[in-house]
This record gives C-alpha cells, structure tokens and sequence, in this order.
C-alpha cells in the first residue's frame, strides 16, 4: 500500500489546471460519489468520441492519448518529479488539467491487484477496463476533484503509469465529459525501446 500512499501524496504536490490549481478540499461541489459505470471506457476510441477538438500526443513509454488542442505543458516542481510525475498540461482558462506519471508496481503483477490495490487505499468506483487494448484501471477521488487510470508499463511492467484529469462531477458537466474522454482515449504506440523512459 506504500506505492499508492505515494501517488495520494504525489497528488497533494500536482497542480491540475494551467493556472487554476485543484488541491485536495478545493472540490467542495463535488458529489461524494460517481456512478461507477460511467467511469469504464469504450473499447475502441475514435476522434469523433471526443466533445473536443483534439490533437494526439505520443508519450515515449508506449502510449499516446488525444489531448484538447490548445491545452499547453504546465512545468513541474522538483518535487512532482521526484514523486514520478512527468507531464502536466492544462486548459487555457486553467479549469482542466492533466497529470501523467509513474510508480514502481512493487509485488503487482496484474490488473486484478492494482484494482485491489487502489481500493484498499480508499480510492472510489475502481474499475477494470480495455483502454483501446490496454488492461488497465479506472479509479475516482471524488473530494479531491479528479478521476484517472492506471496500467502497467508495455514494455517494463514493473513500473505503473497513471494519467489523471480533473476536475469532475454533474456540476461541472463539460469538463466531466472532456475528462472521461481524454482518459478514454489513450492507446499504445510501438515506441523503439531506446526512447521509452524507464530504462
């Protein structure tokens, strides 16, 4: 349980807008709870499912996903990246943002125990998904304002990646709906293994 204390801490450190930042007890109009069927992913993403206009964004670990065009890179603190945060971005208006990072998966082999895993530290509506081929899971904070997913590296698994988004919640439908599309949008890329980060 460690590894995911780490990641709740790692999120107290994330900023999630460009310029907003959303901290735990910020998301006070966040509802104590998400249908948790809302949160599982199509199995297959197209630009068309996206209530944005888009652009996709190749990571070097073996994944992209089709971020809002418009949305910049937001810099990180020494801290976000000791604690394994390695991209950040965020609307213009600064109401949205994206955290992505990893953690070493430690004695996690599966998707089966990641899911147990995030549940036992209190993370909400834990779900087991098909990202566009990708097994991985989905997990919510509601009174922390933000939703993501997680999955074992495609190429070393034993590191676990995770992308965040925030905020979320009925009273801010727009950005609920650009939030579960932006994390159901990620997929693998072949990346040559001389790129990927966690070497």
């Amino acid at each position: 349980m460690r590894r995911l204390f780490c990641v709740a801490v790692l999120l107290v450190l994330c900023a999630f807008g460009g310029r907003a930042e959303v901290a735990p007890g910020d998301a006070a109009d966040v509802p104590a709870a998400v249908d948790a069927a809302a949160t599982e992913a199509p199995a297959d993403f197209a630009e068309t499912d996206a209530p944005y206009d888009g652009e996709w964004l190749p990571f070097e670990d073996g994944f992209r996903l089709y971020l809002p065009r418009g949305w910049a890179p937001v810099a990180l603190s020494e801290a976000q990246r000791d604690a394994g945060l390695f991209y950040r971005a965020g609307s213009g208006d600064g109401m949205m943002g994206l955290a992505v990072g990893y953690m070493r998966a430690g004695s996690l082999a599966t998707v089966d125990e990641l899911a147990r895993d995030f549940e036992a530290v209190g993370y909400e509506s834990v779900t087991q998904q098909n990202l566009n081929g990708i097994p991985a899971i989905g997990f919510e904070r509601p009174r922390d304002g933000y939703r993501g997913v997680a999955f074992f590296h495609p190429v070393y698994p034993d590191y676990v990646l995770y992308v965040y988004v925030s905020p979320l919640g009925p009273r801010v439908a727009e950005a609920d709906r650009i939030g579960r599309a932006l994390l159901a949008s990620i997929g693998p890329i072949g990346v040559p293994s001389e790129r990927l980060k966690n070497n």
